[in-house]
Parts: C-alpha cells; structure tokens; sequence
C-alpha cells in the first residue's frame, strides 16, 4: 500500500468515524447539517467538525422548522447535510422530472429533513434563490386515497384555512410547496385561550362550508380493514369498534367536511392566522369525531378543566351530545392505535390505545 493509499484510506476512516457521532447524537438526530465549501475535506476540517457538532437552533415563537446551525468556528466545514446520496438523487430527480427546477448539479440543492411525520418523510429544499418543501409518502397502513385528497386540499385552499400547494402528484402521492416561515402548534398551546379559540374557529369555518369532500378516509368503517384478527388485543377492539358503529347509528350521523387528523402539529400559524395542514384523512364525516379526534390526540383528558371548558366551547352539552361524543372519542382510540398496530405491530402507543378503548366502552356499558 502507498502513502497516498493510505492517507486516503484513514480519511475515509475518520470521515466515518465523524458521520457516526454527527448522526447518532440524540438532540442532532434528524438535523445535522454541513455545507461543504470545497470539494476535498481537510482532516484539519475534520478534527473540527468532530469538537463542534451541528446542533439545532433554538426555535423561537414564530419559527419552530429552523434551519440548522454550526459551531465549527474557522472551519471549510459550512452547511451540507448528511444524508444518503440516494435520497439526495432522489429528490433532485424529482424537481427535475416534474420541472421544480432545471439545476442538475445535486452541490446546489441544499436539503434539509424537517422535524415531525410519522408516516410520510418531508425535506426542506433549497435551490435557485428559492425554497420548498417537498412530502415523499410512506407505506400508509391504511392506503390513503391521493387522488381524494388532492381534491379535498385544492378546496380547503379555496375556503383560504390551508397553505397554497405548488404541485401534487395524485399517482405518488408527492406534494411540493412553497417553503413558509411557519409556527406549528404543540399539545401545550391548546390551553392557551386564543390559540385554542383560534384552532376551533378554523375548524368551525371547515365544518360549516359548504364545499364537499370526495371519499376518502372513514373512521366508522376503516378500523374494519386495517384490524388484524389473529391478534385476541385487535379482534376485541374491532368487535368495540362494531358496537360503536350500532350505537352511533342509532343516535344519528351526520356528513359534513372533516379534516379527522387534528394532531396537534396539522394546526399552524401563519402571519398571525391558524390554518390546517395535511389533508390525508379528510373526507366527508361527522363533525363529533374531528372534535373527539383533537381531544384524544392532544390529551385533553389529562387536563379535566380544559375537556369541560372546550366542551362548552364547541356547544356540546346535553347529555345525549356527550353521549356521541364519548363514543366517537373511543372509535378514535380505535382508530388510532389500530392503525399504529398496523405501522408496528409491537406498538406500546398502539396497545395503550386499544385497551383503554376497550376498558372505557365496557364501563360505559
């Protein structure tokens, strides 16, 4: 082996090396960044970067996506990210093909994967002076009906409660939009009185339009298709699931526009107004399961005044309306955490769910 064999060799060792403890950090895990400013990395620039990891921004009221900042002080090292070349090609593949972008040269995208997304991978992309964000499904558990959804999202951009979509690919399911200085809700804001009251009032405006949703996603029938009946857990939550269905057949249904994934982070602000994002789920529905769907996904049973204060909010009061309401909240339960059994079946999440779903209707019984 020569020299230059050699020094090219434990380079390659160290680069490793670096990668690994850049990658595994727990607070830099889906964030490291670097930016490469020459093409040969000196082993200077290395021992460097290995003392001055990436590290995330502190997120500030109005900027929770942030980009990605460095402490390595002096060195060549700027901002690139550290991603396969795969998912690099891929992306640049895609702005080509679906002509985003005419740039060829992957060393002009700047690429970053943004936080959140459980089933679908999303990446911040900078090229050209210009910055989008581009959504690259996942396996849905479910089989999400794009074409549907790209319906229902173009009419929530017409009502004016979503942000504008550049493109979507209703075959694959690829959105790409502009990138917008956002703030994304937490758990927490829910118990702050105007962002809540401004989250409900948005979902009010939806469910009062009149614009009218293709089929796409329906918790009374779905928890049928994705329960897996070799599992005792799954068959008895699906066997809940059908006497819910009875139960809220006999008190009525409704079909108005739902979103019916209200996670806390598809509630955004943007230049001072909340809107709703990601429109996978939404279909017509019963307005009583996008309502029992935000409190059970947000955990307002473990604030007791903050479920009767926002109860009295959205007007549900008598006992027959809490009745329905009790029960949408379990088939969401169900829902929920069958479809994290579908995603994993090993699912702490997902087996929580379905036994305190379980428990809860027995008691009701």
């Amino acid at each position: 082996m020569n020299i230059i064999t050699y020094f090219f060799e434990f380079y390659l060792l160290i680069k490793e090396a670096i990668d690994q403890i850049l990658m595994t950090r727990p607070t830099d895990n889906r964030n490291n960044v670097l930016d490469r400013k020459s093409s040969v990395l000196s082993l200077f620039d290395l021992i460097i970067a290995a003392r001055f990891p990436a590290t995330i921004a502190v997120p500030t009221p109005k900027i929770k996506r942030i980009i990605v900042k460095s402490n390595a002080k002096g060195s060549f090292i700027s901002y690139i990210m550290i991603m396969n070349m795969f998912e690099v090609n891929k992306i640049v593949d895609i702005f080509l093909k679906y002509q985003i972008s005419t740039e060829k040269d992957t060393s002009n995208y700047l690429i970053r994967p943004m936080e959140g997304g459980i089933t679908n991978t999303s990446f911040i992309v900078s090229v050209n002076n210009f910055t989008y964000v581009i959504r690259i499904p996942g396996n849905n558990p479910d089989v999400i009906n794009r074409k549907a959804e790209k319906h229902n999202m173009k009419k929530a951009e017409e009502l004016g409660i979503t942000l504008p979509s550049i493109f979507f690919d209703e075959d694959s399911g690829i959105k790409i939009s502009e990138y917008f200085d956002i703030y994304t809700y937490s758990k927490s804001d829910f118990q702050n009185n105007t962002m809540r009251e401004n989250a409900l009032k948005k979902l009010k405006e939806l469910h009062e339009s009149n614009i009218i949703f293709q089929e796409n996603f329906s918790p009374l029938t779905v928890f049928r298709n994705i329960a897996d009946e070799s599992s005792n857990l799954e068959l008895e939550a699906k066997e809940a699931g059908e006497k819910i269905i009875v139960k809220l057949l006999d008190i009525g249904i409704e079909s108005r526009p739902c979103h019916q994934d209200l996670y806390h982070g598809n509630f955004i602000i943007y230049k001072d107004e909340t809107l709703l994002i990601d429109w996978e789920y939404s279909s017509m529905g019963d307005i009583y399961f996008d309502y029992a769907d935000l409190f059970w996904q947000n955990e307002f049973d473990h604030d007791l005044d903050l479920r009767k204060k926002t109860l009295e909010e959205i007007g549900i009061q008598s006992i027959e309306n809490k009745e329905k309401f009790e029960y949408f909240e379990v088939l969401s339960m169900i829902t929920w955490g069958l479809w994290a059994m579908k995603r994993s079946s090993n699912s702490p999440h997902g087996k929580k769910a379905l036994n305190n779903a379980i428990t809860l209707l027995e008691n009701k019984n």
